[in-house]
């Protein structure tokens, strides 16, 4: 079921958001990413949402991040894992994306 959930409906779901909350919207690719990084914002400035699915979670945020940026949506920022990115030349740039590189999340997490 959850392949049949599309990038608009997630950036629609952000969109309906904002009328109850005015901060941030911070993207992250996972549940596991979503509990690592609570830690680290502050929740009543800062919201933190799970965009998951195929074919990766990190396109899916990346595409989330595009559809809302060209609608002019404010106050949203995405963190992805970097992967091999600084090998390969990247399609999207942008300044609400960050690319975190995963091996330092996991020495954090020991």
């Amino acid at each position: 079921m959850r392949e049949f959930l599309s990038d608009d409906r997630d950036a629609n779901k952000i969109r309906l958001l904002r009328s109850r909350f005015s901060g941030t919207f911070l993207l992250v690719e996972g549940s596991s990413d979503k509990i690592f990084y609570q830690r680290f914002v502050d929740k009543h400035a800062c919201e933190l949402v799970c965009v998951s699915g195929k074919p990766s979670s990190k396109l899916r945020v990346i595409a989330v991040l595009e559809i809302l940026e060209k609608s002019s949506f404010q106050g949203v920022l995405a963190i992805v894992d970097a992967d091999f990115d600084r090998l390969e030349t990247s399609l999207h740039n942008s300044l609400n994306l960050l690319r975190w590189g995963g091996d330092m999340k996991a020495r954090m997490y020991t």
